[in-house]
This record gives structure tokens, sequence and C-alpha cells, in this order.
């Protein structure tokens, strides 16, 4: 089976993360690279306000993804985005089915139901998702509907919507040029998978996300997602009450939010950490205010959440937030970690402070089959060469391309195989006819010494064979002699 990856996306008010990973044969998550690049005001309350520079910020998450030696040369071609917002909440929706008959409720059945409650919701909103809340049949309650037999079925839905305005303007992003397909994934629901145990979703409780500029709570009740809620507030509101009371630049209320910063009252050390104690403390009060008005609202009391409250988001992390949150709902607060028992592999990234990130993960890994990479190129295999012919070549003039071939064993007398034939498209040259009458000259008879040397003997033999006979014999030379040519 071949590694799967998968390519998450969650843009939210105060940064923009990105992570990749792929998944194993037996489900676990191994975590590749994680990368992060902060914004301010680009995006407010979970909404894109200027798509152009959201759309940098991004490109250079998946630039520096795709620059990692464990994805290239792959592309990304799917990305999983985080869905949330100050929009996102829940709708009550109804349907029902009648049958003449007693039949048996099937996942169909279901489908059904829930095609029927999302064209009767009256909102201006996105469905992003039908959750079943409760089922009856024959006025019976019923948890495990499909396979019961019955004449009428009625359903209550939890209808998750939110504005067409936040997924539209994450639509408009744009990938340098090339298409991305983008699957959206509601945030809140993945989180409370993966940090929410089976018997706080039984018992119930309250999955609170305090983020920078909203915050979002989930209740759960008898196993079933009961509400959703969110507040446009969040952890920028005491920044900005620094700013504003202190005359304070926005990294400076940060540093000072996070260094000495705590939601409950301490003893500090300089009166200026006391004055900007006094804005945290009241500014966090006010949240954990409105936190608890919102889960009363919904209807639930602190003894119908047993299993009470758990924080999540950047904002929680807020020193002593969770001792007021306890302290103000009367309520068991703990802050979210993710179980070790869940495969989750990889270095250098924290699993609790990306909690976000791999909830979108694990919905992918385990809800989804799409490879969010291009496939691996098929490696090159050179091609092995050629081997050389030993033989060597018989006619020289084909291996020198018809140019002359002069043997080197002896260079005076050449044969007829240094002066290999031209090779031309023209007529053969024409020998001159030779007149028949012509004699060739005997070269052989024409002349001869009294030695019986012929004429092609040496003349330079010739004369110091004469030259030998007249010093050896010079008694026998008269005057004649001398005067005689020597040819």
């Amino acid at each position: 089976m071949d590694t799967r990856y998968i390519v998450v996306l969650e843009i939210g008010s105060s940064n923009i993360k990105g992570l990749a990973a792929s998944v194993g044969e037996l489900g676990e998550i191994n975590i590749i690279a994680i990368e992060e690049t902060r914004v301010t005001n680009c995006v407010r309350y979970g909404k894109i306000q200027n798509v152009q520079e959201v759309s940098a910020h991004v490109n250079d998450i998946i630039r520096k993804l795709e620059n990692n030696p464990l994805i290239a040369p792959r592309k990304i071609t799917d990305v999983y985005v985080a869905l949330g917002g100050r929009s996102l909440s829940t709708v009550t929706a109804q349907a029902q089915a009648k049958f003449p008959n007693a039949v048996e409720i099937t996942p169909e059945t279901i489908d059904r139901l829930k095609r029927d409650a999302s064209f009767g919701l009256v909102t201006d909103k996105l469905n992003l998702d039908m959750v079943p809340h409760v089922f009856f049949v024959d006025k019976s309650e019923v948890k495990n509907v499909v396979g019961t037999i019955g004449n009428h079925i009625r359903a209550e839905f939890s209808a998750i919507v939110i504005s067409p305005s936040i997924r539209n303007n994450l639509d408009r992003i744009k990938f340098d040029g090339r298409t991305i397909e983008r699957h959206y994934v509601v945030r809140p629901t993945a989180v409370a998978d993966l940090v929410l145990t089976a018997s706080e979703k039984q018992l119930g409780c309250a999955l609170v996300d305090f983020g920078a500029e909203t915050t979002t709570i989930t209740i759960y009740k008898g196993d079933v997602l009961q509400t959703i809620v969110t507040l446009p507030i969040g952890s920028r509101n005491i920044t900005r009450d620094l700013m504003i009371g202190l005359s304070m630049t926005e990294d400076s209320a940060e540093m000072a939010k996070a260094r000495t910063g705590s939601a409950t009252p301490v003893d500090a050390a300089t009166s200026s950490d006391i004055e900007i104690n006094n804005y945290i403390v009241a500014r966090a009060g006010e949240i954990v205010a409105n936190i608890l008005h919102q889960i009363e609202a919904a209807g639930f009391k602190p003894q119908s959440l047993p299993a009470g409250i758990i924080l999540t988001g950047g904002g929680s992390r807020l020193r002593n937030f969770n001792r007021l949150m306890e302290a103000q709902s009367k309520m068991p607060v703990r802050m979210a970690a993710i179980d070790s028992s869940l495969q989750f592999k990889g270095s250098g990234f924290d699993r609790n402070t990306n909690i976000d990130l791999l909830a979108i993960a694990k919905y992918a890994a385990e809800k989804s089959t799409i490879d969010c990479l291009t496939p691996a190129p098929e490696p090159v295999v050179e091609p092995e060469p050629e081997p050389v012919a030993s033989e060597p070549y018989p006619d020289p003039a084909a291996r020198y391309g018809g140019r002359r071939v002069v043997d080197d064993d002896n260079l005076l007398e050449d044969d007829d195989d240094d002066f290999p034939a031209r090779k031309s498209t023209s007529q053969p040259r024409q020998r001159p006819q030779r007149n028949n009458d012509y004699e060739e000259p005997d070269y052989e008879s024409e002349y001869e010494d009294d030695y019986g040397h012929n004429g092609k003997s040496s003349i330079i033999d010739n004369f110091k064979k004469r030259i030998t006979r007249f010093f050896s014999d010079s008694s026998g030379l008269d005057d004649d002699d001398m005067d005689e040519p020597t040819i």
C-alpha cells in the first residue's frame, strides 16, 4: 500500500498554520512539518478581510512545505481547510416520515430525513452538516435507530451553519496560478473528537475554544452534539485594553500579557506590573462571564454537565485563566490535551499547542482517502552503454571516410591499399588513349657498359667502379682513356 499524504491549512485571526503529514498502513499519522506565520488585521473574527494578503501568506506556507526534503519533488494538489468563525453555530431542525405499514429503518431512511430537515431550515446561512440529535420511532425515543421497525419516525438534527461570506472568501484564495482542491472540515467538532473522551461526551461537557478574536463553545450530552455557539470576543480584547489604557504597541502589549499577565490578582513586583494585571483581570472576568451565560442560555446548568469544561485555544494559555473559569462556573475545568495513545509521530512540534491542526489531520486520516500530493516521480534508469566492436575494420577506406591511408611498415614502397578509391558521384576519370604505333622504350637494354651494367644501374656506382679501375691500373691508361667520357 502506497503512503498517503495529508496537508492541512488553518487560517486564524492571529496566525496562519500549515501541516503536512503521512498516514501509515496502521493509521498512524507521521507529522512531517508544521509551518506558521503571524498575521495582523487581514483576518478578523475568523473571516478573511484581505484576500491578496492572505493568499501571499498561504502560498509562502505551501512553498515551505513543498521544499521539505521528505516531500520534494512532490507538489500539493489538495488541502484540508479548517472552517470556523464568529458566525459558526447550530440550528435545530426536524423531519418526519410515515409509512403505510411497519418497515425497517435503514441508512437510506436517515439520509432522506436529513434532506427533508435541510430543506425546512429557515436561515440565510450556509448549511455545513446535519448532526442527528434524537430519534423517535412510533413516539418512543430510540438511540440506535437503524434496524428498528415502525410506521412513523421523527428526527431532530443540529444543523451546523455558517455565513456564506466566510466560505466564499476562503474560495477566493489564489495558489500561485495553479489549482489546489479545498476540502472543508468543521473545526469545533474535529477538535472535540480529538480531545474529548467518550465518557465526557456521554456525561456532558462544554469544550471552550478561546482564540484570538472568537470563542467557540461546543456542548455534548448523551454522546450527542447539543449546540455550538461562537462569541466575537477573544484574547486580543485583553491586548487592545493594554494598548489603549497604557499607550502600548500591539507587540509590546502581547509581550507584557505573556510575561506578567494573569487572569486572577497576583502579587506583582512593580507598580507597572500591577497596572497591567488590573486590565487583564477585568477583561478576563468579562470573557468568562459571557461564556458561562452562553452555556446557561443553551439550557445547561452546572450540574447537567458533570464532566465540566475543557479549555483549548491560544487564549486559554493565559496564566490562571483555568482557575478563574473554575471559580466562577463551579464546575471542574481542565486544559485540553491529546491522549498519548493516539498515534501522532514526529519531532520538533508541540502536540498541545497545535491541537487544531492535529484535529483536522486526524479527521482526514480516518474519514477520507484523498492523497494531497502528486505521485512520486519514477526513478530514472540510465541505459547501459553498448559494447564497442573489437574486430578491426576490413576496409581502410570505410574506416577513414575515403581519405588516403599510408602504411607505416614501408614508407618508401607504398602498397595499393595505401590509396583507396575515392568515393565520388561524378564520372570516373578517363585515361588518354595511347597511340598504338608508339613503342615503349626498353630501358633494360638501352645501355650496357663494359662490366655488364645496364641503364638501370646507378651512374654513381658505375663511376665508382671506373675510379677504382683507374687507380688500380693507372699504368694501363693513356691520354685517350683519360679523355673518354664517363657516362
